[in-house]
């Protein structure tokens, strides 16, 4: 008897998947914090407030032969009522929309964009937009010379990459040191490419060693150029247990200029050699209980007085505003909020998650307490949430991000006294 054999039909050489998401904010205000007078003083702002942000996230690749292709662009499209605020997020767009509108916002731009050509497996290019992940910490990674910070709140989110050119060189050994790599980078600075990673139009080179020796990784990595501070850093990871890992990484960021000023407005420039580093450990209990901490040391960041001082600048050029209408103080306060406004801008902090896996049986339910403690000035934030897979494509999240603290501490003085959020994430 004969068979008829269907043809096999050859596979595409596109993947295309993705994700939506919907993100219900509500903030509550905190009205005697120094952030918010400072942003705050001379406009109506509603308490609490909301905001609402839809962002649809698709990625497509395509591989043919030694060649390929990558690309996720993102569309954000958002409302909020924060006073000269923004809905979207405020990486690099290619397009914004809603330009001059003070409710709506949004941004159509390329998270990542690559072009990728691999010869052989021990050899590989690529070149375009990229978000390169160099470093092991999960909250920071101060050895991520050419990536955008993470949110320490949320470390999992995407980010949008910098224009590049990456090349990896691979070599496997016999014997305890079993691989080593060579990762060189080379990228450019201009009005229109990769603004603010350096302070002027220039051309960035930079690299990373990889070896694997003893079942441990070590990186050691370089970055330089005209108008850009040089920085050395180095990482590892290893498991000292099935269930017990560790990891560490440090960066030296050399002639790095740090901005300080004092109580009555004054600044200063500061030209420093920057260490920053950070230890960390993750455990995993037999009842799927995930323990992580890290401490991390902020080498550019500002010691607890030096943040005092702004903050009390701030209170004082306020009471000034109210009872003369002179704004003066607070303006030159705005002048410096882009040092001193930043996300994990202190000294020294101690980052604790703990997630439990499908408690009391609970399918597809993971509850985490994530806890974020500036060990100089005592303030911390704590952010619970929840992750329910109602199924295999759609997740429900609810979080809080409360931030705790006294006046003139960093997290006491944030202009949320919290926040509570709804994501709903479906993945296609």
């Amino acid at each position: 008897m004969d068979f008829d054999i269907p043809e096999v039909e050859d596979e595409s050489p596109f993947e295309f998947w993705g994700q939506a998401e919907f993100r219900g904010i509500s903030r509550s205000l905190d009205e005697d914090s120094a952030l918010y007078k400072q942003r705050f003083f001379n406009k109506q702002q509603e308490n609490p407030a909301h905001e609402m942000r839809m962002q649809f996230k698709p990625e497509i690749s395509w591989k043919n032969g030694d060649f390929g292709a990558y690309i996720r662009p993102r569309v954000d499209v958002g409302w909020t009522q924060m006073s000269g605020g923004s809905a979207a997020a405020m990486d690099e767009p290619s397009e914004e929309l809603f330009k001059g509108d003070d409710n709506w916002g949004g941004e159509i731009l390329a998270e990542e964009a690559l072009l990728k050509w691999n010869p052989s497996p021990s050899m590989s290019f690529e070149a375009g937009k990229k978000v390169l992940k160099w470093g092991k910490g999960y909250a920071w990674n101060p050895v991520s010379f050419i990536s955008r910070p993470k949110d320490v709140n949320d470390p999992d989110r995407s980010r949008e990459g910098y224009a590049m050119a990456i090349g990896d060189f691979i070599f496997s050994h016999d014997g305890a040191i079993s691989t080593i790599a060579f990762t060189p980078v080379i990228s450019t600075v201009s009005d229109n490419i990769n603004e603010g990673l350096a302070d002027d139009n220039t051309t960035l080179v930079g690299g990373k060693f990889y070896v694997l020796a003893y079942d441990t990784d070590f990186d050691l990595m370089f970055m330089a150029g005209d108008k850009y501070d040089t920085r050395l850093g180095a990482d590892f990871a290893t498991n000292l247990a099935e269930n017990f890992a560790i990891h560490g990484e440090a960066a030296l960021r050399m002639g790095y200029s740090k901005t300080t000023i004092d109580t009555a407005g004054n600044t200063a420039n500061e030209q420093i050699n920057a260490l920053s580093f950070l230890l960390g450990a993750r455990y995993l209990t037999e009842s799927d209980t995930t323990l992580f901490f890290e401490y991390y040391h902020n080498g550019e960041g500002y010691s607890p007085q030096e943040l005092k001082r702004y903050y009390s600048l701030i209170h004082s050029g306020y009471e000034a505003y109210e009872t003369t209408g002179n704004a003066s103080l607070l303006n030159i306060s705005k002048n410096v909020s882009s040092h001193y406004n930043k996300s994990s801008i202190g000294r020294d902090y101690l980052y604790f998650r703990v997630s439990q896996k499908e408690p009391f049986d609970i399918l597809y339910l993971t509850p985490t307490l994530t806890s974020i403690i500036n060990l100089g000035d005592g303030s911390l934030s704590i952010n619970p949430e929840v992750s329910y897979m109602a199924s295999t494509t759609f997740e429900i999240k609810p979080r809080m991000v409360i931030p705790i603290g006294s006046r003139k501490t960093e997290y006491g003085e944030k202009v949320n006294a919290f926040n509570a959020e709804l994501r709903l994430t479906y993945f296609y």
